[in-house]
């Protein structure tokens, strides 16, 4: 009896430490898939960016044109609102789509070619900022002409 109690504690011992180990050094599968579906790509995770940016900044020149009549004002030196719209819409089709990040998430990448590729879209992300703040500067101007001109029709009247 005494054995048995002896073998039946030995074998509890083992399930025991068995279980701990499992327990606490391995992962169980859910949360290992878990952690998987988590980990942040950052190609895509710049890509989207930069692509959401993207379309704000459009949406942004946009609306300026259509509010302040902008048209065929000039945005850059040589170039007017609805040009440069234009040309942000076209580099944007062909930079940005998800088309485009669909072709390049199934290529193999090396690290050297996501590297390179993540400094572009940060550098164009850059570039979009620039251009926001720009549009946001326009429109907050514009507001503020707006707000003169009926300040100085009402105090005529």
């Amino acid at each position: 009896m005494e054995i048995t109690i002896g073998i039946l504690g030995f074998i509890i011992a083992i399930i025991a430490i068995i279980d701990f180990k499992y327990g606490f050094f391995s992962k169980p599968a859910e949360k290992e898939k878990l952690e998987e579906e988590e980990e942040i790509d950052p190609l895509e995770a710049q890509f989207k960016a930069t692509q959401k940016l993207s379309e704000e900044v459009q949406l942004d020149i946009e609306n300026y044109i259509l509010k302040a009549n902008a048209a065929h004002k000039l945005l850059f030196k040589d170039m007017t609102f609805s040009n440069y719209l234009t040309h942000m819409r076209e580099t944007h089709h062909e930079n940005l789509s998800d088309s485009l990040y669909e072709r390049l998430s199934n290529l193999e990448l090396t690290k050297s070619n996501t590297v390179f590729i993540i400094k572009s879209l940060e550098y164009q992300f850059s570039a979009l900022l620039q251009i926001k703040n720009k549009m946001q500067l326009l429109n907050l101007l514009y507001s503020r002409k707006i707000a003169l001109t009926k300040n100085q029709n009402l105090a005529l009247h």
